[in-house]
């Protein structure tokens, strides 16, 4: 889909090629509703007519004995059953087919809107809380669709056609089913004004709970290291408290709806059965009317039963759609630019020029970044935890866009160029592994399907692979859990080492992706990369070993750049740097 549809998108949006059977399944169900309208008024005539005894100075009894009259209404009964029972199972099954397949496209344009989304818009709009757009969320529009397409009409036909249709047979029972049915709506009218603005809150609480089993799963060692444990539960069992105590209370005021209907309704019923004490010619009441009206009356309440679940979920759903509706309709603030080619001659690869950005806080993460990158050049960067490292990584990738001063690629603006003309350069491995269930072989061949046994063979040696995939007896395919939960943490990166050398692109960054590694690997894995001679790399580490062979290194202390040169120039210029150096070597 194009960005200027996803700009225009909305929830429902997707439910336009359906409307066809939107409105059909409602029509169907109008069809049902008259079926079963009109069966009472057969079960009247059949009781009143063919089987009560004939009472002078009335109709009743007309057809007393006559065994044709009642077969015949009996057989119209039937076939009006059978017709409604059919128009039933269309309509549902339109329901459930057209909500299914609308559920499904409307999750699938939200999960590429989610992946066409840069890291702003995410953290804006919290990790948590797009999740739950994409569960949660989703799934109410889709319980909405479904149930408007099979009660919208129907329930509300149902009722207004059983009240039409008890005055029809006497004014005052007509008067006591309206009453009944007025004070139930009243109930329900009472709900529908409570409850929308309730359910928006608690889908609210419900992003904040799963931002923090995403923080648990996610940040669990940093959460170690400073013995967060205690007040990390705490927060969270504040959060799951208040989550309760509002679904509770949402509950708690559903709850009214059921027993005052049903209240309302019985007593309408005692109405109908103290008219029909009375004499026939008095009231007008015979025992077929009053089978028909508490027939009636049976059916709508069926009906506002099914209303007040209408109204819950419409309610949900509504508040889904304005969830959904500002994440569809939010425009992106990294737009792609037009710019593909080489750019300006003689420039450099990568350049930062006064480069800052802030996440909204009071002081900028990274400020007065400047910094050079060109081909064939390694780069180290190192500093601390929260320095500022993996931040300009993501300027680097546009992920972000930089708040103060500009990114050049190519003698260019970042902002003016595609996205796949530098992105498709640069291969990442990452602090956090990106592996996926399947094979060795799979998880390999994601940087490069087509790739040569060759190539494959020399990533494998260069990323040191070769020390551990030899002792699987099915080799490249041996079996890969989700995460790569059956691999050690060596080994893990080994793999993304060799899925990003497989890849054959001209640039390649590190980010901690050796830490796993001890000293000798990383020092073998750095070699086989310099031997390859072709390519640009970026070393991200808080190891300064790792990056001290490096052809220029940059030392980030709380978000900027306090030291630029080669190993032994820091160690003599820059306090930071040779403060790091000193400390690890004499760990080691």
């Amino acid at each position: 889909m194009s960005k200027k549809k996803y700009s225009q998108a909305t929830a429902l949006s997707f439910l336009r090629p359906h409307l066809f059977k939107v409105f059909l399944a409602p029509t169907l169900k109008v069809i049902e509703c008259i079926t079963e309208l009109a069966v009472p008024f057969l079960v009247r005539a059949v009781i009143d007519q063919g089987l009560t005894e004939p009472l002078p100075g009335t109709d009743y009894g007309a057809h007393y004995g006559d065994q044709g009259f009642v077969f015949s209404l009996v057989g119209l009964i039937f076939a009006f059953a059978l017709v409604g029972f059919s128009c039933t199972m269309c309509s549902q099954y339109l329901a459930a087919r057209v909500s299914t397949d609308y559920a499904y496209e409307l999750k699938k344009n939200l999960y590429a809107k989610i992946a066409r989304s840069s890291a702003a818009t995410l953290d804006q709009f919290g990790k948590g809380k797009t999740l739950n757009l994409l569960t949660a969320d989703a799934y109410s529009l889709q319980v909405g669709v479904q149930l408007f397409m099979r009660l919208m009409v129907r329930a509300p036909f149902l009722v207004l056609g059983s009240v039409l249709a008890a005055f029809l047979i006497h004014p005052y029972a007509g008067i006591a089913i309206l009453s009944a049915l007025l004070l139930c709506a009243l109930v329900i009218f009472v709900v529908l004004r409570l409850t929308p603005s309730r359910y928006a809150a608690l889908s609210r609480e419900l992003d904040a709970i799963s931002a923090f089993g995403d923080g648990a799963t996610g940040g669990g060692r940093v959460l170690r290291a400073f013995n967060k444990q205690e007040s990390e539960l705490s927060a969270f069992q504040e959060e799951s408290g208040k989550y309760c105590r509002m679904a509770v209370g949402i509950q708690k005021i559903n709850a009214f709806i059921n027993p005052l209907t049903f209240a309302f309704v019985n007593l309408a019923v005692v109405a109908i059965l103290y008219l029909g004490s009375f004499a026939y010619p008095r009231t007008g009441l015979s025992i077929g009317s009053i089978v028909a009206l508490v027939s009636f009356l049976t059916q709508s309440l069926a009906a506002l039963l099914q209303f007040t679940r209408l109204v819950t979920s419409m309610s949900k759903a509504f508040a889904s759609k304005g969830r959904l509706d500002a994440f569809l309709t939010f425009e992106e603030p990294i737009q792609e630019g037009t710019l593909e080619g080489k750019g300006k001659e003689g420039t450099h690869l990568f350049e930062f020029k006064g480069v800052a950005l802030s996440f909204g806080g009071e002081r900028n993460a990274i400020e007065g970044i400047d910094l050079t990158l060109d081909e064939g050049e390694s780069i180290g960067i190192i500093g601390g935890t929260g320095s500022g490292k993996s931040t300009i990584l993501s300027l680097l990738e546009r992920f972000y866009d930089p708040t103060e001063g500009e990114i050049l690629y190519r003698g260019v603006n970042l902002k003016e160029w595609k996205f796949a003309a530098f992105r498709d350069q640069i291969a990442l491995v990452s602090q956090k592994p990106q592996i996926f269930e399947g094979t060795l072989r799979d998880n390999l061949l994601l940087s490069n399907p087509g790739a040569s046994q060759e190539a494959i063979d020399a990533a494998i040696e260069d990323s040191l692979c070769g020390e551990y995939f030899p002792h699987y007896s099915d080799g490249l395919d041996h079996p890969v859990e989700e995460g790569g939960a059956n691999l050690s943490g060596g080994q893990k990166q080994r793999l993304l080492l060799a899925r990003a050398l497989l890849s054959a692109r001209p640039i390649l960054v590190l980010d901690d992706a050796t830490s796993a590694l001890d000293y000798k690997s990383d020092l073998l894995v750095r070699r086989n990369i310099k031997k390859r001679g072709n390519l640009t790399t970026i070393l991200v580490s808080q190891r300064a070993t790792s990056i001290k062979d490096c052809d220029r290194i940059y030392v980030l202390d709380a978000g900027a750049i306090v030291g630029v040169g080669k190993h032994e120039e820091l160690l003599s210029s820059c306090p930071v740097y040779r403060e790091i150096y000193e400390a690890q070597v004499q760990a080691r």
